[in-house]
């Protein structure tokens, strides 16, 4: 927050006015309205009666604490999100860089952008150039949030980093930090939360936090379940890996959206190298990509709020779906097949 806000914020909390606050410290109500209306600066010299008075220290004042709130982290990164859905990468990159220096030190903040950057190059396409550059600015991120002080910030930018040491074959970097991470923790604050909800009667705020819950356990046992499918396929299991493959599909029903479900059948096909049935599953998530998921659809997502932009998700995703497909080395096999060629040509010239 700006220094203006925290002054109006801080008096308003202490149930003060304007006049009393000028009395207080001997200047005039106007002075002290300048100050809330960002027209004029306190003089430093009284800044320290300023802070007294206001139940706070100079610093907060100034706007030096480097920690955010979650509703600001969350009005920064949907800042940040719109000028990169208008396709313009080099303001986005320097959004972030204003924000991250605003706060260099707020892990959850630098975290959180450095998410952003990663979704971003993912789902619209910029010169390769600068989606390289995106993504360096990223990792980056993730590494001074690490050091941030922050546990759970930097428990999480170690997941990512692990997570993007894996995708680059740098399996001891990985190893490394996902030694430093925490084990698992069957201790779970939220369904103490939703207990608690239920108690008493806060329905509304119960069936956010279930279904968010339920959405995040069912996410995790879908990647399971595509992960165990492409070891079974490693280990000649295939009729094995066909089963969970199908299995996840009937999983992923309650989401109402084909196109979930037809993932892990991709991986399997992918996995066994057969072009024909890849290329057949594909077309058949491309068609679901045309029809994309409404958050009031799905009965697990009854109660959560739709954002804004969903409704070109599915866009979104064909478009990543497809550029990867072209530039990864694993898809290769794909790439040469009429069949997928004529495919591709029919989603990217509509």
């Amino acid at each position: 927050m700006q220094m203006k806000d925290v002054i109006r914020e801080k008096r308003r909390a202490c149930g003060f006015t304007q006049e009393q606050v000028a009395d207080f410290l001997g200047v005039s109500a106007p002075a002290v309205n300048k100050w809330e209306s960002g027209t004029t600066c306190p003089d430093l010299a009284i800044l320290p009666a300023l802070a007294r008075l206001l139940g706070t220290d100079p610093n907060t004042l100034l706007g030096f604490h480097q920690n955010l709130s979650r509703e600001e982290i969350a009005a920064y990164a949907n800042e940040v999100a719109e000028i990169a859905r208008q396709g313009d990468i080099e303001k986005t990159m320097e959004l972030v860089n204003k924000r991250v220096k605003e706060y260099p030190l707020c892990g959850a903040l630098l975290y959180q952008m450095a998410t952003l950057l990663r979704g971003i190059r993912i789902l619209f396409s910029y010169p390769e150039e600068k989606a390289e550059e995106a993504w360096d600015l990223a990792v980056s991120l993730l590494e001074r949030a690490i050091q941030c002080g922050d546990k759970n910030a930097a428990d999480w930018s170690r997941y990512a980093l692990a997570s993007i040491y894996i995708q680059d074959e740098d399996y001891e970097k990985a190893q490394e930090l996902i030694d430093m991470l925490p084990e698992y923790q069957s201790m779970d604050k939220r369904q103490l939360q939703i207990s608690l909800c239920m108690k008493e009667k806060k329905n509304q705020e119960a069936a956010q936090l279930l279904e968010r819950k339920l959405n995040g356990l069912l996410q995790e046992a879908f990647l399971l379940l595509d992960q165990l499918a492409v070891v079974a396929v490693r280990e000649g299991e295939n009729k094995r890996a066909w089963e969970l493959a199908d299995y996840s599909r009937k999983v992923m029903e309650i989401f109402k959206w084909n196109y979930s479900g037809l993932t892990v059948s991709f991986s399997v096909a992918m996995e066994e190298k057969d072009g024909k049935r890849c290329v057949e599953i594909l077309e058949e998530m491309l068609e679901a990509l045309e029809n994309p998921l409404s958050m009031r659809d799905s009965i697990l997502l009854a109660h959560q709020e739709k954002k804004e932009g969903e409704s070109d998700f599915g866009n979104q995703i064909t478009k990543a779906l497809l550029d990867s497909i072209e530039k990864e080395d694993s898809y290769a096999f794909l790439r040469n097949r009429e069949d997928f060629r004529k495919l591709k040509e029919k989603y990217t010239s509509s």
